[in-house]
């Protein structure tokens, strides 16, 4: 007899990862074994487009099935989230579904607090917008770092990245473990939101020397890109991200960001910031989440889960 029983719902959400990074699509350089595992399972919605960029309007616009015009989201920075239209997660809560999230939200500002929340239909809330640690309060991730007896302050300055058993990734997949084996007798939302592969492209070392340099394939651009790109520069309000220095992979987060004071310009070594360098250090991060990635699915295959639990594998 066929399985009746509402599904649950793993949705696990990268942050800035291209659709083109992971192994089962015809990418021969990135590391990603268990996701391709679900591709392979399941179907790779290869013709999905994003609607905006950057975090906010797009993640607003899937959350909601809006555009991002609609629910007055068009871009990052707003004080708050106009809750015209009702989240994916609150209409699964009102048709009993138990609701958690973990990670990021950024359907408005979180500069140094955490952002404010509409009814979003969460009762498992474990907030951490960034791998930072310039929130007063209400910074589950740099908790847990405390909790082992490390600072996350520290942690981010080292030229080696943050090891990945205290990385945020791993919390966040510490945390999926907690909520799944959770007692409850109804279906459950999980949405899980990490902050990699968004830069600084700083990942733990173990990881980052998994990844040649050389053997990274040739960016893909043509001139007219660039030139391009170089009129755009002036309205691009996240320019740190075509800044070279802001992308450094051997400087830590901490100084990079603009809410400790800007960014920094040292001298570097010519070609310490090319994009082989940056491509391997992208990858090294991917890898460490499909790693975590399995931690879950192995977790719900061990508590009988797996066969009624959907799965989602996306980016904003």
């Amino acid at each position: 007899m066929a399985n009746t029983a509402r599904p649950n719902i793993l949705w696990y959400c990268a942050d800035q990862q291209r659709y083109d990074t992971i192994g089962a699509i015809n990418n021969p350089h990135v590391s990603t074994p268990h996701i391709d595992k679900l591709v392979a399972s399941g179907t790779a919605c290869t013709h999905a487009y994003a609607q905006s960029s950057i975090c906010t309007p797009s993640r607003a616009a899937f959350l909601t099935g809006c555009y991002p015009n609609t629910v007055r989201a068009a871009r990052n920075g707003n004080a708050y989230f106009a809750d015209v239209y009702p989240l994916i997660s609150r209409l699964l809560r009102d048709a009993g579904y138990d609701c958690g999230l973990i990670g990021k939200l950024h359907l408005a500002s979180a500069y140094q607090q955490v952002e404010p929340r509409v009814d979003d239909g969460y009762r498992y809330f474990k907030y951490s917008h960034a791998p930072r640690d310039d929130w007063d309060e209400g910074h589950d991730y740099a908790d847990w770092v405390r909790g082992k007896g490390e600072q996350l302050s520290e942690l981010i300055k080292s030229l080696d990245g943050v090891p990945a058993e205290f990385h945020q990734t791993t919390w966040a997949s510490d945390r999926a473990l907690e909520f799944i084996r959770e007692p409850r007798d109804q279906p459950w939302l999980l949405s899980i939101n990490i902050y990699d592969p968004h830069p600084p492209f700083n990942p733990p070392k173990a990881y980052r020397d998994m990844f040649d340099p050389k053997a990274m394939p040739d960016p893909l651009f043509r001139d007219s890109d660039l030139v391009q790109q170089r009129k755009l520069a002036g309205i691009d309000f996240q320019s740190k991200v075509s800044r070279p220095e802001a992308l450094d992979i051997g400087d830590p987060i901490l100084p990079r960001t603009p809410h400790t004071g800007g960014y920094r310009a040292e001298e570097h070594s010519p070609g310490e910031r090319d994009a082989w360098t940056l491509k391997a250090a992208y990858y090294a991060m991917i890898k460490l989440i499909d790693d975590q990635f399995a931690r879950i699915v192995q977790a719900l295959d061990e508590q009988g889960q797996l066969e009624n639990t959907l799965i989602i594998y996306s980016s904003d």
